[in-house]
Parts: C-alpha cells; structure tokens; sequence
C-alpha cells in the first residue's frame, strides 16, 4: 500500500531533519518543501529538528558506507506505532540531495490525493559525473541577473546534476570582465567604474551557491583569443603571413604564454572555489595556427600538451594545485580527431578530456566518435546538444530524440566514459523563433528530452516509460508520449535521406546550388565512416531520387499523425500549452512539406546537370512550381523561413535562364558528387 503525504487535502506528514544539518542538507529539505508546495498545492508542511508525532520523512546524519562512492542514498519505510517513517541516509549531504529528489521523483497524484510508494532502495550513480555546460546568458557579471542564474542551479541540482561548465557569454572574450590583467602588466587596467570588481562578485556569488548545492564549478574556457588592444600595444607577440596579411600569435615568444597564463592564474586566485577551467581550443586562435619556428617540429597533439602545462602552471603559481581542467578534444583541424592519436593517454593527471558531440553525433550520419574512451581513460568527458543545432531546435521545431540521446549515452559510457555534460541552449517553440534561456527550456513543453538525459546518467537501464512517468508535465496525457517519439523521426526524415544529410544543418532551407554541393561534401568527412557506405544519394538515378523522396513524404505522414495526437489530447492539455503546440504543429507541417519539394528540386536540377536527359528539364520546372506553392504557403507562418527557400528556386531559375551548355556535368566535377563510372 502506498503512503499518504495528503488525505482530502490535508497535509498527513512531516519531515524530520535529525542531526546538526549543513547547507547542502537544509537545501534539499527546502527543495521538497518547496516542490510539494508549488507542484502539489500542499499546505501545512512542517521541518522539525526535534522529533515528532505521525508519518515523517526522517533526514539520518551522512556515513559511510563501505564499498560505496559519497553519492549513494539509502531510503527505507518502516512503521512505528501506526505511522510510517521514512528514513533517508546517504553517505554524505550531496548523497542526501539526491535522496530528496528521489522522493520528488516518486511522487505521486492518484484519486486527488498525493501519494509516495513505500520506497525501500540503496541508489549510486551510473555516471558519477554529470554536468552542464552553457555559455548564452543569463550574463554573470550583472546583479539584476543574478537571481535567474541562482535559480537555474537550484533547477539543476533537482536534476541531480553536480558539475557546471559555464562562461558568461559565447566564448572568445568572455573572460575579460572578469580580468584586471595585474599579471600582466601590457594589459593591466584600472577599475575606476567598479565593473571589474562588480563582476568579481557575481560570479563569486554564483559559484558559491554551485558549491552550497553540492557542485563543481569551472569557468568555460581561455585558449588563444585575443583582446583588441593586444596587438597594438605588443607587436612582437604576433607573427604576419607576408602572403595573406593574417597576424597570429608567435609560439616562440615568451610574453603569448605569459599572457596566457595571466589569465589562469588571475581566475584561480580570485575564485578560491573554482574547480577549475574548462579548456576550449576550437572556438578562437586555435595553438596549431599560432606561428612556430621551422625547428619546432612538434606534433599538433604535442602543442596541445603543452597548452595543458601551461595551464597547470599558472594554478600552481596561483596557490591552487587542487585545481583541474577540462580539455576539449573539439577543433577545426581538417584531420579532426587524428591530431589527438599521438597522445592518447598523455594528458596530464589533472586533466580531464573532453570530446564535443555536437558535431560527430548530430550530424546524425557520422559514426560515433573515437576518441572516448583512448584519450585520457578513466577521466572523459563526453558532451551532447540535446535541441541539437542539427535537427530543428534552432529553427523552433517539437524535436525531442528520445531514442537516440539514451542509445549514444550508453554506447559511450560502455567505453568507460565517466562524465557526460550537455548544452541547454535552446529556442522558443514555433515561427519566428527567438533563443529563450536555460531555465525556460527545462520548464519548458519539451522538457522531456532533457530529463531523458538527466535520468540516464543516474540509471543506464532506465527505460523511456518510467522517465516519462516520472517526468512528464502536468496535464499531459500518456497518448503525448507517443507525439514526442515520433518528432524525432520527423527530424530525421524531413532533414536527411537514409541519415546521410542533404539539407542545412540550423534546419533552415538552402539558398544555392553551390551551399547544396558544399552540404554533401561532409559525406567525405574526417571519421564518418557511415556515409563512404552512403554515397548512393550522390548518384543520378530516378531510382535513387524516389528513395529520398519517400522517405520525406514518411516525414510528412509522422507530423500529421503528431497533428492528430495533438488533437485528441486537446481536452486534456492546459490551454496554454495546447495553443502553443498547436501553432508550432501548422508551421512545422508546413516546414516539412516544403522540405520535401526542395529537397527533390535540388536533385532534379543534379540529374539535369550530370544525365541531359530530354525529359529532366521539364520534371525539374514542375517541381519548381510545386516548390512555389508550398513556399507560398509557408510564408504565410514564416516569412523568413520562406524567404530561405525561395533563394533556391531563384538560383536554379537564374541558371535555367543562362547558357547551359557550360554548367553541364560541372557537378560530376564537384568533390564528393561523382557520376558512377
């Protein structure tokens, strides 16, 4: 039989904190006071100290258990004279948390009463640790945003999430608020506005308050960007390309590693509960485009290393050789992943890597990445975009990959991975989408693909079901499960034939036949073994077209079945949620079908190109004015998304209209868009 925590509305029990408490347990028992209150309208709710008549939730002092990490919760229900006691004991505070959220995840409304199971478990972590990485606000430096970002560590902690990735804005000078520069002198300026000092104090306020949630905390990244004034006030740090006129900066010379450090060290010192740094080297000056001597003969992997030393270093000088960092293995280097092969096992012992799935999984065709699991074992970091810029969250689409995001989870943690962070960022749903922040998204209507996430780390073998129950949103009914699963066919569908991509990455429509043609070169891609296996799409056939044309009129046939999921739920949604999703479903039906027409409209124009059959012109002019009517249609929802795709049919009409006999077989020359021979 399960418990009562309310009984026609009135509250039937208590909790019990029965020890000398810290700030880690006191904030979990305000966090269920809080849930209870807000969630489940209870009212009454009493925290004692001392103990107390009736049903009780009793919080045990923190203790080791043997075998156990100090994350692990036990839970047990006993009854004493007619009433239950829950007891909850963990090895430490942080374990406490997590026992907290576990009584929030289980409970329960049935028959208008609140309910728990008689819950009777020992839990410890699969991933042991799970982090969050952001760098679009709320900003960091300013006291009016303070609060949002301290109530987005409160939300995090709820998901149990225990290490934090964060920079105050998109990553090249993000850190400069944040610096005097006092460790190097060229650049040392003087606080006369207080900003500096200002902004010191946020995010020491917004670290500390990580750390009373039972959270790392590491300040996302510095590599080799530059302020502005760097190179007029020390020339000689740069080098010039006599042959392009591109300056970068002189590996060989000692002030770039001295101003590099500054950085670092400035950072450690003044954030004396920082973890760490989060190391980025694919967003900036990245190290294997700085200058070196010809004598430098030292492999990009081995520059990597000494970027590392460097940044160990300056923590070391700066008092705190407790610190750590987070090496990301993401860079723009045409032979992506090979330049880390050298040193596979070399980082040193206080770095962990870090590979950014962003763009080996969401480019969808790719193999899984190779790297985890080889470049620093037994301390890797994996990271996932769960909107993904690669399947319509940035174009405001429902897209939740609720089969894909555990599968790729488990695949790597299987590879011995032993942390896992994800990005948040996403955007309203719908047209004319604009970004929303980190706390709307995980309240938001598609919530549901971050706690796929959130609750995959804690349980690899947790099954979609049970998250769903657990996490769902008020007000939707069980039928809504099923129109989430099929939004991720439909982004599979609508942007990709077989997984292999043939449209843009931001889920907006491609303006040219040149971007087209760039687009499919990805199949050649460093390490995407799986689309040398797909190279049919390049080939003129019809038969071949209609494969990827059927497969987006499927993409077609799973947003309209979402359309009528959506209406059978109508009575059971809020209102509001219902007109959001509503509005989003007309638009997205819309999308896809122009997706459809365009696709084939730049495939047409390929086969006209590679085959001069005497009939593809005029399947590709039918094909055009079919593309017309449904951006037509589309403009009416989204003139911007529609003007994208209109830019195609203007170039092929440009063509159409010029000397053709000079544009034939020019794609049979392309790169990647081989005619079979």
């Amino acid at each position: 039989m399960d418990l009562y925590v309310t009984n026609n509305e009135e509250c039937k029990i208590s909790i019990e904190i029965c020890y000398n408490s810290g700030i880690i347990t006191n904030n979990a028992a305000g966090l269920l006071l809080e849930e209870w209150s807000n969630e489940y309208q209870i009212s009454n709710l009493q925290l004692n100290s001392d103990s107390v008549e009736g049903n009780r939730i009793r919080i045990l002092e923190p203790k080791g258990i043997e075998g156990k990490d100090d994350q692990t919760f036990v839970i047990s229900t006993v009854m004493v004279d007619g009433h239950f006691h829950m007891n909850l004991s963990g090895t430490s505070e942080k374990a406490i948390l997590y026992g907290i959220c576990e009584i929030l995840d289980q409970t329960y409304i049935l028959d208008h009463d609140v309910r728990l199971p008689q819950l009777n478990m020992t839990s410890t972590p699969d991933v042991k640790k799970r982090g969050v990485e952001r760098h679009w606000g709320p900003s960091m430096t300013t006291p009016d945003s303070l609060e949002e970002n301290l109530n987005l560590i409160k939300l995090l902690a709820r998901k149990r999430v225990n290490h934090l990735m964060w920079i105050d804005s998109w990553i090249s000078l993000s850190w400069y608020q944040f610096l005097d520069f006092r460790y190097f002198p060229a650049l040392q300026r003087a606080d006369q506005q207080g900003k500096i000092k200002l902004a010191k104090e946020c995010l020491r306020t917004i670290i500390n308050e990580a750390k009373n949630w039972g959270m790392d905390f590491y300040l996302s990244c510095t590599e080799f960007n530059i302020p502005e004034d760097l190179l007029e006030r020390c020339p000689d740090m740069f080098y010039q390309n006599p042959q392009t006129g591109l300056r970068v900066l002189r590996l060989d010379n000692e002030d770039t590693w001295l101003f590099y450090k500054a950085k670092i060290k400035e950072v450690m010192e003044d954030f004396p509960s920082l973890s760490g740094i989060e190391l980025w080297t694919g967003e900036a000056m990245e190290i294997w485009q700085c200058y070196r001597p010809d004598t430098d003969t030292r492999s990009i992997g081995e520059l990597f290393l000494e970027m590392y030393d460097k940044a160990l270093e300056a923590m070391d000088e700066a008092g705190r050789s407790d610190g750590r960092i987070i090496c990301s293995s993401f860079t723009h280097h045409p032979e992506c992943e090979k330049i880390y092969e050298d040193i596979l096992g070399r980082l040193p012992e206080r770095c962990d890597s870090r590979s950014k799935m962003q763009v080996e999984d969401y480019y969808r065709f790719h193999s899984p990445a190779t790297l985890p699991g080889r470049l620093s074992p037994g301390r890797e970091w994996v990271e996932f975009d769960l909107g993904g810029e690669y399947r319509g969250d940035w174009a405001g689409w429902i897209t939740c990959a609720l089969a894909f995001i555990p599968d790729r989870m488990r695949y790597y943690y299987d590879k011995g991975i032993s942390g896992f962070m994800c990005r948040i960022r996403g955007y309203a749903m719908g047209p004319n989408t604009t970004f929303i922040g980190d706390y709307a998204v995980l309240k938001g209507l598609q919530s549901i693909k971050y706690d796929i996430y959130f609750k995959t780390l804690w349980d690899m073998n947790i099954s979609l079901d049970d998250v769903w129950h657990m996490c769902k949103r008020r007000g939707f009914p069980d039928q809504m499960l099923e129109f989430f699963q099929l939004s991720e066919k439909v982004a599979e569908q609508a942007h990709y034939a077989n997984e292999c991509i043939v449209n843009n990455f931001h889920s907006s429509f491609i303006g040219s036949i040149e971007r087209y043609e760039w687009q499919l070169e990805y199949c050649d891609h460093p390490y995407n073994t799986t689309g040398m296996e797909r190279k049919w799409i390049l080939e003129p056939s019809e038969k071949n077209l209609s494969l990827i044309i059927d497969e987006k009129e499927q993409a077609i046939q799973n947003v309209l079945k979402m359309s009528d999921i959506l209406e059978q739920c109508k009575q059971e949604l809020i209102e509001e949620d219902y007109t959001v999703l509503r509005k989003c479903m007309d638009y997205q039906i819309q999308v896809v079908k122009v997706f459809k027409v365009h696709t084939e409209m730049f495939f047409r124009y390929r086969l006209l190109m590679m085959t001069k059959l005497e009939n593809r012109h005029k399947l590709l002019v039918e094909c055009m004015r079919r593309c017309e009517e449904e951006v037509m249609r589309l403009r009416l929802h989204d003139e911007v998304q529609a003007k994208h795709a209109y830019a195609l049919i203007s170039d092929i009409k440009w063509r159409l209209s010029c000397d053709m006999q000079k544009y034939y077989h020019e794609l049979s020359y392309h790169g990647v868009c081989k005619v079979a021979e």
